[in-house]
């Protein structure tokens, strides 16, 4: 089974992104790249330079909902019509109410202790996550939809989804044999970020998760990982050692930033574990936080809707 990478130049770090194209009887794409008319030419450029065209592909496994990895979806569809594959709550996430989700970021941003203001930015800018993801791959494309743990066929090679969420709640990572499609779950250089769910419901669950998925890739053995992002390596057992201690890392940093402050909001939590704060930094403190709650490391009170957490001795 020949596998060939088409690299995507996106606008956020790590500034590049990797799918696929598995020279099975059938063509598989793995992954669609990123958005816009950037991504198709990279896409079609990288289908050319392994000797096919975007009219070949025959079937495409899409690993999680962003647009980095579903950037060329719908184009493909058009141009090729291949069988899309994905997990099931990938496309009902795909398919979720926009005016829902605003009100459930808002009050999770709430819950996490952020001011007003920046209450309706999480919530305006989940919306717009939303609609581009859904712009790039429009629900409707998925042909089948997966389940955590099912075998498929396509294009005569038999895959195996593995359901790998933490950086996206939907997230699922292909095996095909002794060799890995991990999109963002393992990747090399570093640990893709715990973003879950943004600020939606599960923001608290997305570091046990994110431990959760790691826990079902290191009942197995790969020879090769071909990552979202990174280089295509052979080392799946360093690699993940290195990711869980990169989450372990998380944890230990927001337990040694509560403990400094005693009793603390999830925002003032992050303020004290990072100096350059981001969106995604705030998706990680609060994940961490329910981590600490979940493991008696911490315990939290909810008063007029905001969480506070306090270290506990357990």
């Amino acid at each position: 089974m020949d596998v060939h990478r088409v690299e995507f130049e996106v606008d956020w770090p790590p500034f590049h992104a990797a799918a696929y194209l598995v020279d099975a009887v059938e063509p598989v794409l793995v992954d669609a790249g990123g958005p816009g008319e950037r991504g198709w030419t990279e896409l079609t450029a990288g289908l050319t330079d392994a000797g096919f065209a975007a009219a070949d592909v025959e079937h495409l496994l899409v690993t999680h909902p962003h647009t980095d990895h579903d950037g060329q979806v719908a184009r493909l569809v058009d141009a090729a019509d291949p069988t899309v594959y994905a997990l099931e709550s990938a496309r009902d996430r795909l398919r979720m109410d926009a005016d829902l989700l605003a009100a459930r970021v808002r009050s999770n941003a709430a819950a996490a202790g952020v001011d007003e203001d920046g209450v309706e930015e999480h919530a305006d800018r989940a919306v717009s996550s939303l609609e581009r993801n859904r712009g790039c791959f429009p629900p409707d494309c998925v042909d089948r939809t997966l389940a955590p743990g099912e075998s498929f066929e396509a294009g005569g090679v038999t895959f195996e989804t593995v359901h790998t969420p933490g950086h996206q709640r939907d997230h699922a990572c292909f095996a095909a044999g002794d060799r890995l499609f991990a999109g963002d779950q393992v990747i090399e250089p570093f640990r893709a970020a715990a973003l879950n769910v943004g600020l939606d419901d599960e923001v608290f669950d997305s570091v046990d998760e994110f431990y959760a998925g790691y826990r079902r890739l290191a009942r197995r053995s790969f020879d090769r990982v071909y990552p979202g992002h990174g280089p295509v390596f052979e080392g799946f057992a360093d690699a993940l050692a290195d990711s869980v201690a990169s989450l372990d890392s998380l944890v230990a940093e927001t337990a040694d930033a509560l403990d400094t402050l005693g009793n603390a909001t999830p925002a003032d939590v992050n303020a004290e574990r990072v100096d350059e704060q981001r969106d995604y930094t705030l998706f990680e403190t609060v994940g961490a936080l329910g981590h600490l709650d979940t493991a008696g490391h911490a315990d939290h009170t909810v008063e007029d809707g905001v969480r506070r957490y306090a270290p506990t001795d357990g």
